[in-house]
């Protein structure tokens, strides 16, 4: 079994993998957070290890303060408070902590704290924080214009409805407020009350959890001023906030400083273990740095080894697929997703962007980072071993929801495009690209409906495109180019099916040819193999009636008899003669010479070789041939055998008593030798038919031929790079041998 197949390697790369990753992240983070001290010149006191202990440390002094302010202003505390404060006050005393505190006045003088010693001269090891006075739940209201005439009122004479009962303990903290005493509360002091001439002024009137406080615009609380928050303002006549002074609306601000007594005096708490672990940490920063690469790059490792193992499996061939790899791409990522952006969310929340201000202890902090990342870990690799092993089987874009709804789409769009015409197709799309348009243009999206219009042209460019490319290789086929393909790749849906047609049209044509091509050549080697066996014989048969005839013979019918004999097997020679002649040229095995001949002089002497049997024939001889030689290039035994092949035709086919033209024509390319006879028989048979080998015209088969004579001087004028035609007009034919020229004298010699 290969490692990659073993399940248990498998499970054991992906526990370290989670592993090393969780403990990556916890150093990682810890030395991040304490980067300045661990691997900078910052002491251990400026440490975020330390100034996060402090910051916790701030809110439990921030409470023992507003325990104590709340005793100076209530008198008493409750029972559960009073022990709560004296635990405080235990625990931060000065020789059961190394933690020092001081709470400062505006001018920097001490008002409480563990310690009267001066602060340290180091900046970074002293953490500053901001304790409120009032630091109560409360409600401030400027109340405008109150009368007090009927404050005192209530005061001194409380209603007796019993919803008025509060009445006393207002009259109550009234008089706390305006600073009487308060054993005597229904003595209100106005004349130390700023009023108007009506009697009015403006009360602050604050409502907090221990009951409701009135500050009238009293002489000592305009002395005194910012009165949570605010200050009486004597030429506008009113209480005004101090918010453009800095100050907080209901309190005061005061400096609340600690820092950490760096002689550890106290052993064993917090804070020595958090600068100790500090001073180890930057002793060892360069070992614990390698150590956290190390677990980076051996979780990487077995990541690696988990995506080249996923889809391997003992036993199966090919890439095996569980049922998790078979999941819908899209499902896996919403469920990734799903379980991952609450955790990391909260843990970037509070411990990232509130790391300062977060209540939570370190070691759970740490703990969090290195759960949440190896959650990340164990997701991570469960989508990187479910895309490999997708991508090993070619099927991670296949096995997506989208992918499915795609094939349905086009499976859908294909049953439309068989069903409806190319045309209403067209039409359809040209009245939705009009209601579409207008559509956008009332609605003023020119930018959207320009875009769609290029699209749609560049459409339409490309459609054009490919429709000339299947007009250019129409073109290629019907001129004969049969190896000549379209590629069929890009091209809109019904373009490409007449492409592939037209692809698989050249095919089936080149096929055919050469089936047909042969065809012909198995036809050319039987006609010469069987030519050839009939030659041994009718060799023996001609030299033996030949040998007869010089016999003496009594008897006439014998004689008779060996005349016919001999006729027929001369003609049985000359017909074997003419397929083994024609296989030759059709097969292009007859060697061709090409020489300067003059034309005319050959015409000539074939219609000299051919007189005696024109005559008997009863043709009469037309001639129009040039005084002047016609030079051409051209094989002259060829050449001799096609003007025997016509002349013979000539003799054999043309009416009794009519005339043979004969006429030479030259230009300054070629020369063309034409022959035109009356036909004795009616021509029903057309060009490229009597063209054909064994064909005649005939159809009787009345006279000596073999159907073999034109086919022959066809292929052998082809052979000599000239062409050959014939034309028939009712009873006449015509036959044309056209030659090139060959140069002149004295353009050879130039050439030369």
């Amino acid at each position: 079994m290969r490692a990659r197949e073993n399940p248990v390697l498998k499970a054991g790369a992906f526990l370290l993998a989670v592993v090393t990753f969780a403990i990556a992240a916890v150093m990682g983070c810890y030395q991040m957070v304490n980067l300045n001290v661990i691997w900078g010149q910052t002491s251990a006191a400026g440490g975020y290890t330390i100034r996060y202990l402090e910051n916790q440390d701030l809110q439990q002094i921030s409470y023992l303060l507003d325990l104590i302010y709340t005793e100076q202003e209530l008198g008493s505390l409750s029972s559960y408070e009073q022990q709560m404060k004296s635990d405080l006050e235990q625990q931060y005393q000065w020789n059961n902590t190394n933690l020092r505190w001081q709470l400062l006045d505006p001018e920097g003088g001490v008002l409480q704290g563990n310690t009267t010693q001066a602060r340290p001269s180091q900046p970074e090891g002293i953490y500053w924080g901001e304790y409120y006075v009032s630091n109560l739940e409360m409600d401030v209201r400027n109340d405008v214009g109150t009368k007090w005439a009927d404050v005192v009122d209530t005061i001194r004479n409380p209603p007796a409805s019993p919803q008025r009962v509060e009445s006393d303990t207002w009259a109550y903290e009234l008089s706390a407020a305006v600073q009487q005493y308060r054993e005597d509360p229904s003595s209100v002091d106005l004349t130390a009350v700023y009023l108007d001439g009506e009697g009015k002024g403006d009360m602050l009137r604050i409502s907090t959890q221990f009951g409701v406080f009135a500050y009238a615009p009293s002489v000592q609380n305009v002395i005194r001023s910012n009165v949570f928050g605010y200050h009486y303002d004597l030429d506008a006549g009113g209480w005004t906030t101090n918010a453009e002074e800095g100050w907080t609306e209901g309190a005061v601000a005061l400096d609340l400083v600690l820092w950490v007594n760096t002689s550890l005096a106290v052993e064993g708490d917090s804070y020595a273990k958090a600068y100790l672990g500090l001073d180890w940490w930057k002793n060892h920063n360069v070992a614990m740095l390698v150590l956290n690469l190390v677990c980076v790059a051996v979780g990487i490792a077995m990541l690696v080894f988990l995506c080249v193992g996923a889809g391997c499996r003992k036993g199966t061939e090919g890439v095996y697929l569980n049922w998790f790899h078979r999941l819908p791409g899209e499902l896996i990522l919403v469920a990734l997703f799903l379980l991952a952006s609450y955790p990391v969310s909260w843990l970037v929340e509070e411990a990232i962007m509130d790391i300062t201000y977060t209540i939570m202890p370190m070691k759970l902090q740490l703990l969090l980072v290195g759960g949440g990342m190896a959650a990340m870990t164990a997701m991570t690799a469960g989508l990187l071993t479910t895309v490999s092993a997708r991508l090993k089987s070619h099927t991670l874009v296949r096995s997506t929801l989208l992918w499915w709804a795609w094939g349905w789409i086009k499976k859908i769009l294909g049953m439309a495009r068989r069903t409806i015409p190319l045309v209403w197709r067209v039409g359809m799309g040209g009245c939705l690209y009009m209601l579409v348009s207008l559509v956008l243009l009332m609605s003023n999206a020119v930018f959207l409906w320009v875009v769609i219009s290029v699209v749609l042209v560049v459409y339409l460019c490309s459609w054009a495109h490919c429709w000339k490319q299947i007009r250019r290789c129409t073109g290629e086929l019907l001129k004969g180019n049969l190896n000549v393909q379209i590629s069929c790749h890009h091209m809109p849906h019904d373009l490409r099916e007449h492409a592939q047609q037209l692809n698989n049209l050249g095919q089936s044509i080149s096929q055919a040819v050469a089936e047909r091509m042969r065809s012909e050549h198995f036809k050319a080697e039987l006609i010469t193999n069987v030519s050839h066996d009939l030659k041994t014989p009718l060799t023996s048969i001609i030299n033996y009636v030949d040998l007869l005839k010089k016999e003496p013979m009594a008897n006439e019918r014998v004689e008779e008899y060996i005349n016919v004999l001999e006729r027929k097997s001369n003609r049985l020679k000359k017909l074997t003669e003419d397929l083994v002649e024609a296989s030759k040229a059709s097969t292009g095995v007859l060697s061709v010479e090409l020489a300067r001949l003059d034309l005319g002089e050959i015409a000539d002497q074939a219609l000299g070789e051919y007189e005696e049997r024109l005559q008997a024939a009863g043709l009469a001889v037309v001639r129009t041939l040039p005084d002047h030689p016609v030079w051409v290039m051209a094989d002259g035994r060829r050449l001799w055998r096609v003007l025997d092949n016509l002349l013979g035709n000539c003799a054999k086919y043309a009416l009794e008593g009519s005339r043979v033209y004969v006429e030479l024509h030259y230009d300054d390319k070629s020369a063309t030798l034409s022959m035109k006879n009356i036909s004795r028989e009616a021509l029903n048979v057309p060009v490229e038919r009597l063209m054909e080998r064994f064909v005649r015209g005939d159809e009787s088969r009345s006279t000596d031929g073999s159907g073999l004579g034109l086919s022959i001087a066809q292929s052998m004028t082809e052979l000599q790079k000239g062409t050959f035609q014939i034309e028939i007009d009712g009873d006449l034919f015509k036959a044309m041998v056209t030659l090139p020229l060959a140069p002149s004298e004295e353009l050879a010699e130039m050439k030369g």
